[in-house]
């Protein structure tokens, strides 16, 4: 039997529509995986109570989702150690390598008796705090049995050069794996809607020929548009165009202030009627889009982009590709095939961004590199062209992307890869010397010891302690036992805490004393019973002796 764990639920957002990249590709991920029965069993150990939640809503959302929740064993994170010490994982993954792997190397160091493999993938690989988090990753005790998971080959380089730099600098080698696995889409992306009924929800007529822009409206975190707008701009307005009715439409989240900037620059170049923009469209709308556009253009510009799933989304509906020939964006579109790839020059930024990137606002310090970036003008321009001026041709090229996009990222091909690596990593964890030294993660400051001068005092073990009259009132039955914090229930240990309470009605003793009798007759272990005994001295159920 194999088991799937994490300790990542993959659904950050309560809400219906999840337009971020991420969000999509890791939301999407765990309802395939549970789909598609790779594995006999899913433990995820949710972080907290809401994130539990969180999951059971968006799965209970879905087609067959009570057959989806069946599939999964939900776990507070609390029982993580403990499954680490008892239990056959077969690999633990994450949706992203910076949140959890390290931190879960090290536990892993301290309890599982064999290297249980870890994964996660890469998503913007661009943070001005990404030389940290990599020092953290080459840190922490990752095995060749560990993999970071490159959704694109461009990425792949880009992450192992930052590693390589980061290693160089610190004298520290990265013990884990690059292994290329893509992201997938969703298999709704593959039945889009008919093309003339979109078209009348959207109010677009049937002799117009559509490109379409889906993704943040965003110079800083995506692509800056406006280059796109002035080639569209003589696009539209030349007079022998063979291309009588083209629209540009411009669809996805973006902030007043960016919205208002394109909407500015819409009117100055008089493209009211050519261009239109959609702020915060809704999964339906996006569908709708999907199906009645002609060609989809996506000019990034910006290192946040490592792999593109707005362009696999367009593929699978079946739209011909025009884009910058620009990371990822390789392996998803192959030039003249089910697409255009417009090239791309780039010039390195100005000394100052670089040495103040640590204290630019991200935005702000993207937005500065990328303006140095470009996506050749006329080229973009040409190619939308040549695209909408054919439509028999661009509809061969869309049927193209289709089949590339069902061959190479729909969910079912993206995790037999992803499962082919994960067995193999599985081998490689049978025959590695193990355990390591077990030290514990120097990430990790424990409040106790670095929060000690807080306090007015610590607890003293030889002072004497009693049962208060409130604790008498709550054993009596006359009051209420405290309600303990939701998330913390798992580390409430309530027969522990009963026993510690129960035994003072016998009379006052030291802490020590109580104590001592908890971890033998309970059992309980030391730290855990002190943490139960001050909990219950909060709440004034217990107190200290007037002198100690």
């Amino acid at each position: 039997m194999r088991t799937f764990a994490s300790v990542d639920t993959f659904v950050e957002s309560s809400a219906s529509s999840l337009r971020l990249g991420r969000l999509v590709a890791n939301a999407t991920f765990l309802e395939s995986l549970l789909r598609e029965g790779i594995f006999d069993r899913h433990v995820l150990f949710c972080p907290s109570e809401a994130e539990r939640s969180r999951l059971e809503s968006f799965l209970s959302s879905r087609p067959e989702g009570e057959q989806l929740l069946a599939r999964c064993d939900l776990r507070p994170i609390w029982d993580l150690p403990r499954a680490l010490r008892e239990e056959s994982l077969d690999v633990i993954h994450s949706g992203g390598w910076n949140r959890y792997l390290p931190a879960l190397a090290w536990l892993r160091a301290r309890h599982a008796p064999r290297p249980i493999p870890l994964t996660g993938p890469i998503h913007s690989i661009n943070n001005p705090d990404q030389a940290i988090q990599i020092r953290r990753l080459c840190e922490a005790p990752l095995r060749s049995c560990d993999a970071v998971f490159c959704t694109s080959t461009e990425g792949r380089t880009a992450f192992a050069r930052q590693i390589e730099v980061v290693g160089q600098r610190h004298g520290i080698p990265f013990g884990g794996r690059l292994e290329h696995v893509p992201l997938g889409v969703d298999e709704r992306y593959f039945h889009p809607p008919e093309r003339s009924q979109a078209r009348q929800r959207l109010k677009i007529p049937e002799s117009v020929r559509m490109a379409l822009w889906i993704g943040r409206l965003s110079p800083a975190s995506k692509a800056d548009l406006v280059p796109l707008l002035y080639q569209w701009s003589l696009l539209v307005g030349t007079s022998n165009s063979p291309i009588p009715s083209p629209l540009l439409v411009l669809a996805g989240g973006a902030t007043s202030s960016d919205e208002l900037a394109l909407r500015g620059t819409v009117q100055e170049l008089g493209l009211q009627d050519h261009v239109r923009i959609l702020r915060d469209i809704e999964d339906t709308d996006k569908l709708d889009l999907l199906g009645a556009a002609d060609v989809f253009v996506s000019p990034v510009d910006n290192h946040q982009e490592t792999f593109g799933i707005a362009v696999v989304e367009a593929m699978a509906a079946g739209l011909p590709i025009v884009c910058s020939d620009w990371d990822g964006y390789r392996d998803l579109v192959d030039h003249g095939g089910s697409g255009l790839r417009v090239p791309v020059l780039a010039a390195p930024p100005v000394p100052s961004v670089v040495e103040l990137r640590g204290l630019l606002e991200p935005d702000l310090a993207q937005l500065a590199v990328s303006q140095a970036i470009s996506v050749d003008p006329r080229a973009l321009r040409e190619s939308l062209e040549a695209m909408l001026a054919d439509p028999e041709g661009a509809k061969a090229m869309g049927r193209a992307a289709r089949e590339r996009a069902r061959r190479l990222f729909s969910w079912r091909a993206v995790l037999q890869k992803a499962d082919a690596v994960w067995t193999d990593l599985g081998t490689r964890s049978r025959s590695l010397a193990w355990p390591p030294s077990g030290e514990p993660d120097p990430g990790i400051l424990d409040p106790s010891e670095v929060f000690a001068n807080y306090p007015t005092g610590l607890f003293q073990a030889e002072a004497s302690i009693e049962l208060s009259a409130l604790g008498e009132r709550i054993l009596a039955g006359r009051l209420p036992m405290p309600a303990t914090w939701k998330d913390l229930v798992p580390i409430a240990d309530g027969r522990l805490m009963t026993f510690l309470a129960v035994s003072l009605r016998s009379g006052p003793c030291t802490r020590r004393e109580l104590l001592d009798a908890a971890c033998s007759r309970v059992p309980a272990r030391p730290r855990e019973a002190a943490a139960m005994l001050a909990w219950l001295e909060k709440y004034g159920i217990v107190e200290e002796l007037e002198g100690g």
